[in-house]
């Protein structure tokens, strides 16, 4: 169940600031009816901080990729906290309709759980970089049919919800296969020097280790690098060589919705049903 504290909603009652130069605030707010909690949730004044920074040093970074404009495309997306703490995910998004709606929670929102700040998927990542990862997935939902284009499949080898067989299932037989990751396995003199080349050919594969999960978290994590990095791109060039293959892949996708946005601009985006 949702508290009946929620985190930035776009009903008048909560709405805070229109993104025109200035940032979006968050604040409790007491505008959620349907469902409340008899323990509402309280967030220290640094979680507060920590959410609010982050969220709109994301939505910037959105907006200067050409995917947020006020009122369209992906400003369209909000942000709450859920009254769960984590059960090993950093936020969460649902991409349809199912059973969880009865408890009051809504397709194409953002949840962060109520212990936020919690553990990142990888050392050295940050809640802005979740947040990043989780508008990868509302991206997917805003407009479901430009990821059913060749682009996807080409780049992540298999269409957005196809999570059989996992992509690092496809890969580890790949490298059954391969000659040089062979020769390179049989010179190898213990097992510590085995999985260190395993996790240097991953680590040229996929951003992270959920990645390999399938393709829509490659996807997630390969644009929240794209965001993160996305003025430095070659620093992948040589050194991860198809996360950079990836990378570009979504800026191109990026620069095509943004281009599409910018003609389609006046009208109005409405949320499209996968």
């Amino acid at each position: 169940m949702l508290t009946e504290i929620r985190l930035h909603g776009r009903a008048k009652a909560c709405r805070l600031e229109l993104w025109q130069g200035r940032p979006r605030l968050f604040r409790h707010c007491g505008n959620q009816p349907m469902h409340t909690s008899l323990h509402p949730v309280v967030f220290s004044g640094d979680t507060m901080t920590d959410v609010d920074r982050a969220y709109n040093v994301v939505r910037k970074e959105l907006a200067e990729v050409g995917l947020l404009a006020e009122g369209k495309y992906l400003d369209q997306i909000e942000l709450w906290i859920s009254d769960r703490p984590s059960e090993g995910e950093s936020a969460y998004i649902f991409e349809a309709p199912g059973p969880w709606v009865s408890k009051g929670y809504k397709p194409g929102v953002i949840y962060l759980p109520s212990d936020t700040p919690n553990v990142p998927n990888l050392p050295g990542l940050t809640l802005i970089d979740v947040i990043r990862h989780e508008f990868a997935h509302a991206w997917y939902y805003i407009d479901p049919k430009f990821f059913r284009e060749d682009w996807f499949v080409r780049t992540f080898g298999a269409q957005y919800k196809n999570c059989n067989p996992r992509a690092l299932e496809v890969w580890k037989r790949q490298l059954q296969i391969n000659f040089d990751y062979q020769l390179h396995l049989s010179r190898c003199r213990s097992e510590e020097t085995r999985k260190k080349l395993y996790r240097k050919l991953l680590y040229r594969n996929f951003v992270s280790g959920y990645a390999s999960n399938c393709a829509c978290e490659d996807f997630a994590e390969t644009f929240m690098f794209f965001l993160k990095y996305r003025n430095s791109l070659d620093r992948f060039a040589e050194s991860r060589p198809v996360v950079y293959q990836k990378l570009q892949s979504v800026e191109r996708a990026v620069t095509k919705t943004a281009r599409r946005l910018r003609s389609n601009r006046g009208t109005t985006w409405r949320v499209l049903s996968a």
